[in-house]
């Protein structure tokens, strides 16, 4: 898969309400998908930085587009209108994502629908360190959770 930076370590994805889905790479659409969580939906998970030009890991206030694509499972028929919501926040050192514990809130990212089915948080990062970045949605129920790291500015 070619990507334009290093954009996430998958660490878990959650679907209905206990079930433990698996991820694997694709792509779609055009847009360079890091992620794809399959059950009753599919949620595709794709973080690149606005600045295509850059290449390298994610640094420090890099502005990056978050982009969350729902659709049902098989069709991939987009699912529009959905009311989704995203956080990001900064994880302790040695810990990793907990996808038991990934539905804790933290600063929300704003999300809004991009295109029929896709929604979009477009940010700037923060301070160099180990982020965990949080999709949810309360229904039909989705979460999927991930790592994105922050290397200095250099």
């Amino acid at each position: 898969m070619s990507y334009h930076r290093p954009a996430m370590l998958l660490a878990a994805a959650l679907l209905a309400s206990q079930a433990q889905a698996l991820s694997t790479p694709r792509l779609s659409s055009g847009l360079p998908w890091g992620d794809q969580v399959s059950r009753d939906l599919s949620l595709q998970v794709a973080v690149e930085p606005l600045d295509h030009a850059l290449i390298g890991p994610f640094r420090e206030r890099d502005r990056v587009a978050f982009r969350f694509r729902v659709s049902e499972v098989g069709s991939d028929v987009p699912l529009p209108g959905l009311r989704p919501a995203a956080w990001m926040a900064p994880l302790p050192a040695g810990e990793n994502v907990d996808p038991g514990a990934c539905v804790a809130e933290g600063p929300r990212l704003p999300l809004r629908e991009e295109a029929e089915g896709t929604y979009e948080a477009v940010t700037r990062l923060g301070r160099p360190g180990r982020y965990e970045v949080a999709f949810f949605l309360g229904s039909p129920r989705l979460v999927h959770c991930f790592e994105v790291e922050v290397l200095p500015a250099g």
